[in-house]
């Protein structure tokens, strides 16, 4: 295993240092990358920013939005966050979410437990700890490689997560959970020795690398020249963060148990001309990938059933059915 601290806050330049690892570590062996980021709303990849975001209040309160490469939600983080990032080598066909559970979450609740912490993997993609979300993970698929990461609320800004963060009622009444402090944690108030966010970190790496052979790796000058190459032309460029709003005649949306999608489609002569599919499903793919299966497409249920009947949908829309998707698409 080889084991980066990256030593930045800057939410940009760690999602650019998971891309550069992916580049640069072309052996088998795998990278487990530890950081933090200063206030920080971080958006799924398919996600529209001010569906998702108080985009006043988070530039009001001196919060930075960034755009991950992964899809699932909205989450917020502070200096009472940690991040981790796991990558690892991908082929064709390999199980993307049982690689995420075994590699990443198993030994995130185990170390947990060794700290005292009764955690609990849960859903799609969370651990929980007395029923409340302390860690959401991710994934996403680049050039043979797998990018799965995760999220550690350990002291951070609940307040904070309140303002900044738009209130999802669909989520909210499929939990059965009334308000997002019903829903989420802070690790150190299950701590039984509570101690600081350095402490916590190196008895949890302690606990996840048990029995491994770690090798700690320190980015140098021409790491961090290409991580600021990368920086630049994607995650901190205004185009990636907020894209454009999707024109549309068609729009409607539901939940299911895979998470939120939305349909914004454009119907011209009977076709569907531009498609884009929003929300917080589990992508592994850039989803534009998918819409472009479906643009073009005389915009007629079998007609696009037989259209995607050959793709592998999980890929691009996680554990949303064939039938979810379609009922997006025709009210």
């Amino acid at each position: 295993m080889i084991y980066i601290e990256t030593g930045s806050d800057d939410a940009s330049f760690n999602f650019s240092a998971e891309e550069h690892c992916m580049e640069y570590f072309r052996g088998g062996e795998p990278v487990w990358m530890a950081w933090q980021a200063g206030k920080c709303v971080m958006l799924g990849r398919n996600q529209i920013a001010g569906a998702e975001i108080d985009v006043g209040e988070a530039e009001r309160s001196g919060v930075s939005i960034v755009r991950r490469s992964s899809g699932g939600g909205a989450i917020f983080t502070d200096m009472g966050t940690l991040l981790n990032t796991l990558i690892l080598p991908y082929g064709d066909g390999s199980d993307a979410k049982q690689a995420l559970i075994k590699n990443m979450g198993e030994p995130i609740v185990r170390s947990l437990y060794k700290m005292g912490i009764q955690a609990r993997l849960e859903g799609r993609n969370d651990i929980l700890v007395d029923g409340r979300k302390v860690s959401g993970m991710a994934q996403y698929i680049k050039g043979g490689k797998l990018c799965s990461h995760s999220s550690l609320l350990f002291d951070t800004d609940m307040d904070m997560m309140a303002k900044v963060l738009r209130t999802d009622f669909g989520k909210i009444q499929t939990k059965a959970l009334r308000s997002m402090s019903g829903r989420v944690t802070n690790l150190i108030e299950h701590l039984q020795d509570p101690c600081p966010m350095r402490a916590f970190w190196d008895r949890l790496k302690e606990g996840i690398f048990e029995g491994a052979e770690v090798s700690e790796y320190r980015f140098t000058e021409r790491d961090v020249a290409r991580i600021e190459e990368i920086r630049r032309a994607k995650y901190a460029s205004g185009e990636w963060t907020f894209g454009r709003d999707p024109k549309f005649s068609y729009r409607d949306g539901k939940r299911f148990a895979g998470g939120k999608v939305e349909a914004f489609l454009e119907i011209e002569d009977g076709a569907v001309k531009t498609c884009r599919l929003a929300g917080d499903f589990m992508s592994l793919l850039p989803i534009r990938l998918l819409e472009e299966q479906i643009e073009g497409a005389g915009y007629n249920v079998d007609v696009l059933r037989r259209r995607l009947a050959g793709v592998r949908l999980g890929d691009y829309i996680g554990e949303i059915s064939v039938d979810e998707l379609l009922s997006c698409m025709f009210a």
